[in-house]
């Protein structure tokens, strides 16, 4: 249980409170955690944070609002209330962030300007890394069951010094029900209908059991099936071949998930397999849509020891097969069949050396093995590297320190990461941070260090490629106007160095990554927050533009030197829940981004076309109501993009693929019950 405290405790205590191992250490029998369900329906603080405690930017426990970065959270309330049915819907409503489409029908995310699908951007689910080993990419749209969410915290801004080379420019952070709360069995239903054709459809079953007679024993098992489309829009190359995307696009996601945890020992799983298709592989339509499978395996066993009552130390071990961009038809131009499988070790000690000064240090060592499934030199398929091999495995060790020290006159915490991988060699990245508060203000200053590793196949197919090197200078202030009242501003510099870009030479038929020239970005961001016993209102602006020296040409708009290719400079968006009645509430949402551009690759003259991109608004509402004539049966309906505007993202470098049409317009309902013998206690 999370007790409260009338007085800032120090670091000590805010270990003992704010973590449920140590909770249990002190009090060696704690009654059960209400179900996060249970706990919304409790008179909770209306600013929601007061009492929520996170360890998304550093390996110390803070408050999340105490957190050593600019975070932005949302708890399962707030993503129920809006309706999102996806990642793309909840990261609409995080300043900083965007989408691009890239090959083979995939979008990912790009944050602040930059382009971050590949290996910039991390993904965490309940502590696991989604990015796959090839490319590190992560993939968005229909990817995850949303009905499983508990809370999503993100990172705006670099992460590598606690989660090393794949958190260069932010970090997302799902925690979804696990086993933590009481008994419990949920199953949700959703049908969505576009204009044209079906949109998403899926059904989610999720239980717990918390054994009384065994206390600390507990399981879960969740199971989601899906099914989606991209987009019922029409696609139009750059050559001027249009498409119909509405049954070409399919986004059909597996989630299972399940684990089992005694006191501090705990096992869990997650497989996920998520089946796509696209029409347009590269820059040009197809004649019937490509199939590409995403298919990932993922365990980890943790646990926890205290030799004494200021040091713990917490093992954790990790094993992840994956196939990625999976397809299995050798006929095909598109066959390609790799598997990945990384075994990895980390032991963190923590040491409450004062009540003012915690330390804490580890060690990370991960092996990475990538193996042909299939023939080489089929399809899209290769080798890994010049010399034919069938086979590749690497090396990376890493060892991380950090200091943070709670004192009357600033908050500091410093750390830094150093890792060496047995293909390129080593990188390090320091961070230093203050934070400090007076009365309802408070301020961060932040200066960190990040990189971007390369992935497997960004080595093989790379011309003797090194990680990236970036540094991010913020600074960010929150006044807090009441309570459940907040407004916070946030400015950035971010400098990317040697960053690693493809090339293809279409004479020699070659392609390649290589570490070329230099990115920039700066800029500001805002949040306001207002909740009260009525419901809530998020309202959120973000801007930036190219700075420095940005000699990337992949990147550059012709005749627009103040944009990327594909990242809006602007974008607003606007959450609200207004409470209607005490279990109806009407929840609209609204979204304004900016013009952008999408770049076709050049002719022969060296010159690219530019198409622009208008400023558009995306308007959804979403009408919740809960308990409907029995406890714990919820109805949801909404309907996302009212205006019916034809929105399309770019891809966000110069590679020849046209605005692919995103967020069509749908009508959609959910059904869910949730079956929780605490509720119905007296």
């Amino acid at each position: 249980m999370v007790r409260r405290h009338r007085l800032r405790p120090g670091l000590l205590s805010l270990l003992l409170c704010a973590s449920p191992a140590l909770a249990q250490w002190e009090e060696p029998e704690p009654p059960p955690e209400p179900a996060p369900e249970a706990r919304a329906r409790e008179e909770l603080p209306l600013d929601g944070e007061s009492d929520v405690h996170s360890q998304v930017a550093s390996f110390a426990i803070t408050r999340l609002r105490d957190s050593p970065a600019v975070v932005t959270s949302l708890t399962a309330e707030e993503i129920r209330d809006s309706g999102a049915r996806d990642l793309m819907d909840v990261l609409l409503q995080v300043p900083g962030f965007f989408f691009g489409v890239d090959t083979q029908g995939t979008v990912g995310p790009g944050f602040r300007g930059l382009w971050g699908y590949e290996g910039k951007v991390l993904l965490v689910v309940d502590g696991k890394e989604l990015n796959e080993q090839l490319y590190s990419t992560m993939q968005l749209g229909n990817e995850l069951p949303v009905e499983l969410i508990e809370r999503i915290e993100v990172v705006r801004g670099p992460g590598s010094v606690i989660y090393g080379g794949n958190a260069e420019l932010a970090v997302i952070n799902v925690i979804t029900r696990g086993v933590q709360g009481s008994s419990d069995l949920m199953v949700s239903g959703t049908y969505g209908q576009l204009e044209s054709v079906n949109g998403r459809r899926s059904l989610t079953l999720s239980g717990r059991k918390v054994f009384e007679s065994a206390p600390g024993l507990s399981v879960f098992a969740s199971a989601s099936l899906g099914q989606g489309q991209r987009s019922d829009g029409r696609f139009e190359d750059f050559f001027g071949n249009t498409a119909q995307l509405g049954g070409n696009t399919k986004l059909d996601p597996t989630t299972v998930q399940a684990g089992v945890g005694y006191r501090d020992l705990q096992l869990s799983v997650l497989y996920q397999r998520f089946a796509t298709s696209a029409i347009v592989a590269f820059d040009e339509v197809l004649d019937a849509p490509a199939a590409t499978d995403f298919e990932s395996f993922h365990a980890e066993l943790s646990n926890r020891f205290r030799p004494s009552e200021r040091v713990e130390i917490i093992p954790r071990f990790n094993l992840t097969l994956a196939e990625p961009f999976r397809d299995t038809d050798q006929g095909s131009e598109f066959y390609y069949e790799k598997r990945v499988m990384r075994l990895r070790g980390r032991t963190m000690a923590r040491w409450a050396a004062l009540d003012y000064l915690q330390l804490t240090g580890g060690v990370d060592v991960a092996s990475d093995q990538g193996r042909l499934e299939g023939p080489a030199d089929v399809g899209l398929q290769t080798a890994f590297g010049a010399d034919g091999a069938t086979s590749v495995s690497y090396l990376n060790v890493a060892g991380f320190v950090e200091a943070f020290s709670e004192n009357p006159i600033a908050t500091v915490v410093a750390g830094a990461r150093y890792e060496n991988h047995s293909a390129f060699g080593s990188s390090f990245v320091p961070r230093l941070v203050l934070l400090r508060a007076f009365g309802p203000f408070s301020g961060k200053a932040l200066f960190s260090r990040a990189f971007r590793a390369p992935g497997i196949e960004n080595i093989s197919l790379g011309a003797d490629v090194k990680p990236e090197r970036t540094t991010v200078y913020e600074l960010e202030g929150t006044l807090r106007l009441g309570e459940g009242h907040a407004l916070s501003a946030n400015a950035f510099d971010v400098g990317v160095s040697d960053p690693i870009i493809y090339s293809y030479d279409a004479v020699t038929n070659e392609e390649a990554y290589r570490n070329l020239g230099r990115l920039g970005s700066r800029g500001v961001e805002l949040d306001y927050h207002l909740k009260g016993s009525w419901g809530r209102v998020a309202l959120s602006y973000s801007f930036y533009a190219p700075s420095g020296r940005n000699d990337v040409a992949d990147y550059q708009v012709p005749g627009h030197s103040n944009a990327f290719t594909g990242m809006p400079t602007h974008k607003a968006s606007l959450s609200g829940s207004l409470k209607l009645k005490p279990w109806l509430s009407v929840n609209p949402t609204a979204v304004l981004v900016g013009r952008r551009f999408a770049v076709d690759v050049p002719d022969d003259q060296g010159r690219s076309a530019v198409e622009e991109l208008p400023t558009q608004l995306l308007l959804n509402l979403y009408v919740r109501a809960r308990d409907v004539l029995t406890p714990g049966l919820e109805v949801g309906a909404g309907v996302y993009n009212i205006l019916g505007t034809n929105f399309r993202i770019a891809q966000p470098y110069n590679g020849g693929h046209a605005p692919l049409p995103v967020f069509s317009r749908e009508f959609l309902v959910r059904l869910s019950y949730l079956f929780d013998p605490a509720l119905s206690e007296p």
